[in-house]
């Protein structure tokens, strides 16, 4: 029994110690368990660890990019500053006073012969030491459209020697060229031309391009076919007379050969039919266009048909003997004996141009309906730019005496002499300077920079001749008399010119009043207040006007406003004129709204006219515009609406005021764009709290940089410095700011190598290094290339590199992200003297591209600015759309603040914790002595609970919550700094703690 009962207790003892280690396993586990809980908190729960890290190095922060500015003035061109016209060209050859670049480029389908005849040219050559000045002048003679010089084309060895080329065609690609005893070239543009056997020993006199393949004629009456130029098929043609030429249409496969004493041939695919024409003349070319055959030859002959079976004969009052015809664009265009040229726009009317010339055409290529080039029988060339009305004379020394010419692509002429001899040749725009080169001449690889100003659009500007409608300016003439831009007078700060307005009236007679308009956009003003007042002022003098009295008013849905300024002087004035709009003005889109200056005698000069609010600054931009970029409060403002050497910008135009912005002949007709005033810009960026970070385009001098910084930094006696002064500005604007970045761009890609692009950033740099100011304000100059290089690799002296983050918006925010970024990522270009870590790289301009009527949100923008900072970004930029656009929604200033406002200092070193970490939920913070400041962005559909883990002191901090729209929704205390944050879908939650408080 006893020992039983001590086994029974020893069995007990076991039990009861198994029972504590077990409670104390539990006890342990629970106590691990809540721990693990209390770290890693419930599944939905995004937990974020926030360290300080070993990075020492600060960003330069966040700001944002503005190609566009909101002017206060509700006018358009409203100091008739004179149209900028500005081209940068390569140099293909030259000597010392000629020189010939691309004849496409020169022209760009905008600028004819003689377009930038008198305008300011610089050229720049590239030496071992980079880009240098070599010449400034004047250009005496700008013609384009010259036959350049004619480069040997390789024949194959077998050719046969001294046959002459008697005709070209071309299809697609291949080109071809047929000539005495059965010669056949193939591929005479590309690399390596092929000698075809054609199967005849008579000369092949004439050749088309057919839908099919290539047609050829002979003197011998044959007709020869081929698909590819190589293999030829005879088609029979029942008659052995010579043929000279031959064509075909474009939809039927219709044929058409003329010949001697008036032989047609015509048919389709196959067996042709002589017909009877009804003339003996020898018919020496044709051509098809426009569901039309036309054939020209002797004694005035030119004869029309649409099928080439039946044909009408053409008289024209004077007889021609016709060599050559043409077709493009929709004309017809003749050319023979004595200068003789005709044109017809529908094959049936003919119209004999005058001509000057006496030398014979032998031959005409058509390059537009503007553009020709006929070949005399000297081997000489003559141009035309304006469809045959004048006719200039190439002076080119070509080095081939052409006898029959061909349009090879869109730039290149084709050239055969007499002796068998090929030549290819492009077309160039000879451009001639008012004075020699010291020493030296022009060479390939120069680069060309014109500009020429206008009062109104000259004859030569193409694209204004069929559409000039589109090219009207804002201010319109009504009554008796006229007006017109004038560069001899202009107001004090007015520009370079202003508006003459001349009434043919003697003063005593209302209806002979001479009056000077622009139509106001009815949004500008639709929105006016009950009692709000309006301003105009203008600058005015006058010369024999009545009473000296000139009526301004606004008329509109409304009782006119306006009055009467008399005793307007002989002498430059500003005047004004105070209004409150009619409440009625809320219907303003039921009728024009305009207004209205008018004289009823005499001539009125104006400049600088300003209608605006009462509350508004004519020399500034519009107060909203100005207050919305404040409320961001950025680092940096890029003002990219600020054209320094910029394609559409006179030269220094940014040292004018406000409103002296020069129009431009744009994509949308004639175009204004606000803001260029470098005053206005500045003001702007200083209002902001921020740095400015202009951009330097490729247009800019030596002579204009140097100029730009001495109104940068100089004092008010150098003459930029006194110009600041006068815009009201004596402090210089260096000691205004912390820093100023300076962006050296190419937007146009006028620069066309890596290395011509490090060199001018590098000779801008240069530049301004020898500024006599630049000791004493280098320390706030921050240098930024801004190019894009084909090698990836920067080769200039830049501090920074600048890139552009562009993206679309995808249903999928963080693919669209994503997406962006690495696109991002493989156009930064690596810069061997710097270390990656010292994020060299800036991000010029952050977007997200509106995707149909899908907008990013909050959460996306912020995104796009805080990602990548202290990675390989040290400086993002929003690039702001233009605020009566569809992108703009208060996302965009909402994403721009808060990344002003978190980017500051060292970033910090944040992970995601989580049970499940999420990419659609993110954190983003850095660190200053005076502030810690956090973001979290919310790319998922769904709300987002998150909490930080973090030593530094955020307790207390400012939580401001905001959603997708940018709706700033509330400001509270963070308690403590493991607080529990929500955020919404696509929301953003920003954090900010003040250290010294």
């Amino acid at each position: 029994m006893k020992r039983i009962r001590s086994q029974s207790r020893i069995r007990k003892r076991t039990f009861v110690v198994t029972g504590l280690i077990l409670l104390a396993i539990l006890v342990v586990g629970s106590a691990v368990a809540f721990y693990a809980s209390s770290l890693i908190g419930p599944a939905d729960l995004v937990r974020f660890t926030v360290d300080e890290g070993p990075s020492r190095t600060s960003v330069l922060g966040s700001g944002i990019s503005l190609d566009q500015a909101e002017s206060s003035n509700f006018l358009q061109d409203a100091s008739f500053e004179p149209l900028v016209f500005r081209k940068a060209l390569t140099i293909y050859s030259g000597d010392a006073t000629t020189l010939t670049v691309s004849s496409e480029d020169a022209s760009a389908g905008q600028y004819g012969d003689g377009f930038f005849d008198g305008a300011s040219a610089r050229v720049m050559t590239l030496t071992a030491d980079g880009l240098a000045l070599k010449k400034t002048a004047r250009v005496s003679q700008y013609g384009i459209n010259r036959v350049g010089i004619f480069q040997s084309v390789k024949l194959p060895g077998d050719t046969p020697a001294d046959l002459a080329i008697l005709a070209f065609a071309r299809r697609d690609e291949m080109s071809l060229a047929v000539g005495e005893k059965g010669l056949v070239i193939r591929n005479l543009t590309g690399q390596m031309p092929e000698i075809a056997e054609s199967g005849l020993n008579a000369d092949l006199t004439g050749a088309c391009a057919t839908t099919q393949g290539f047609l050829v004629c002979s003197s011998q009456g044959d007709l020869l076919f081929s698909v590819d130029g190589q293999d030829w098929q005879s088609w029979f043609t029942f008659d052995q007379n010579p043929l000279n030429a031959v064509a075909a249409s474009t939809d039927q496969d219709y044929y058409v050969a003329v010949g001697d004493h008036g032989k047609i041939v015509t048919g389709q695919t196959g067996q042709g039919t002589v017909i009877n024409s009804q003339t003996t003349a020898d018919l020496h070319d044709i051509a098809y266009g426009d569901e039309h055959f036309v054939a020209a030859g002797q004694n005035g002959t030119i004869l029309v048909s649409g099928t080439g079976a039946i044909w009408r004969q053409i008289q024209l009052p004077k007889t021609i003997h016709w060599q050559a015809i043409d077709f493009r664009d929709g004309r017809f265009v003749l050319a023979g004996n004595d200068g003789a040229v005709a044109i017809s726009e529908d094959g049936k009317n003919f119209r004999l141009l005058d001509s000057a010339s006496e030398q014979n055409y032998t031959d005409i290529v058509m390059l537009s309906k503007q553009q020709l080039i006929v070949l005399d029988e000297k081997g000489g060339f003559a141009v035309s730019n304006n469809s045959g009305s004048s006719w200039l004379k190439s002076g080119i020394e070509t080095g081939m005496q052409s006898r029959v010419i061909a349009l090879a692509g869109k730039d290149k002429i084709l050239s055969a002499d007499a002796a068998g001899n090929l030549g290819l040749a492009q077309l160039v725009a000879e451009i001639q300077l008012d004075s020699p080169l010291k020493e030296g001449q022009y060479q390939a690889g120069d680069l060309i920079f014109l500009e020429k100003t206008a009062t109104s659009i000259p004859d030569s500007y193409l694209a204004a001749e069929p559409q000039q409608a589109f090219y009207q300016d804002p201010w319109d003439f009504f009554g008796n008399g006229g007006s017109r831009r004038t560069d001899e007078e202009a107001a004090p700060g007015g520009g370079k010119s202003s508006l003459l307005v001349q009434s043919t009236g003697s003063g005593k007679d209302q209806a002979a009043a001479a009056i000077a308009s622009q139509v106001i956009d009815p949004e500008l003003i639709q929105n006016a207040k009950q009692n709000e007042v309006f301003q105009i002022e203008l600058w005015m003098k006058q010369s024999d006007v009545a009473d000296r009295s000139v009526q301004v008013w606004l008329s509109g849905p409304f009782k006119s406003i306006g009055t009467t300024f008399t005793n307007v002087g002989a002498t430059w004035k500003k005047y004004s004129y105070t209004f409150v709009l009619p409440i009625q003005a809320s219907g303003l889109s039921s009728r024009e709204t305009r207004l209205n200056i008018s004289i009823n005698s005499g001539s009125l000069w104006l400049d600088r006219i300003s209608l605006f609010r009462g509350t508004e600054s004519s020399e500034l931009l519009s107060a909203s515009f100005q207050t919305e970029i404040s409320q961001i409060q950025p680092e940096f403002v890029r003002l990219g609406f600020l054209s320094i050497g910029g394609q559409y910008a006179r030269q220094e135009s940014w040292a004018a005021g406000l409103g002296n912005e020069n129009p431009y002949l744009g994509n949308t007709g004639w175009t204004i764009k606000p803001g260029n005033s470098m005053y206005a810009a500045l003001k702007l960026v200083k209002s902001s709290g921020a740095d400015p970070w202009l951009v330097i385009d490729s247009f800019t001098s030596e002579a204009e940089m140097l100029n730009l910084i001495e109104y940068l930094a100089g004092p008010i006696s150098e003459p930029y410095g006194k110009i600041r002064l006068e815009h009201g500005a004596a402090t210089p604007w260096t000691e205004q700011f912390n820093r100023i970045l300076i962006e050296i761009a190419d937007s146009v890609n006028v620069l066309q190598s890596d290395q011509q692009r490090a060199d001018f950033v590098n000779l801008m740099i240069q530049t301004i290094s020898q500024s006599p100011y630049y000791r004493q304000i280098k320390g706030k100059l921050v240098f930024v290339d801004g190019m894009t290089y084909s090698d990836g690799v920067v080769l200039s002296t830049a501090d920074y590199h600048a890139s552009d983050l562009t993206g679309l918006t995808l249903p999928d925010k963080t693919q669209a992200i994503s997406d962006a970024f690495l696109a991002y990522y493989d156009q930064i270009p690596r810069n061997p003297e710097k270390l990656a870590q010292n994020w060299s790289e800036l991000m010029r301009t952050a977007q997200l591209r509106q995707n149909g009527t899908t907008l990013p949100d909050l959460a996306a923008l912020t995104e796009l600015l805080l990602r990548d900072l202290g990675n390989q970004s040290n400086l993002s930029n929003l690039a702001l759309p233009a605020r009566d656009s569809q992108e703009w929604q208060k996302a965009w200033p909402a994403a721009a603040s808060i990344a002003a406002a978190c980017a500051e200092g060292v970033p910090l070193e944040i992970s995601d914790t989580s049970v499940a970490a999420t990419a659609k939920v993110n954190a983003y913070g850095f660190k200053t002595d005076q502030q810690v400041a956090i973001a979290l962005t919310n790319l998922s559909d769904t709300l987002a609970n998150c909490q930080l883990n973090t030593e530094l002191p955020i307790q207390k901090a400012s939580v401001y919550k905001y959603d997708a729209q940018g709706e700033l929704l509330s400001r509270q205390t963070l308690k403590k700094s493991d607080s529990r944050i929500t955020v919404l879908p696509g929301g953003v939650v920003l954090i900010v703690k003040d250290l010294t408080e």
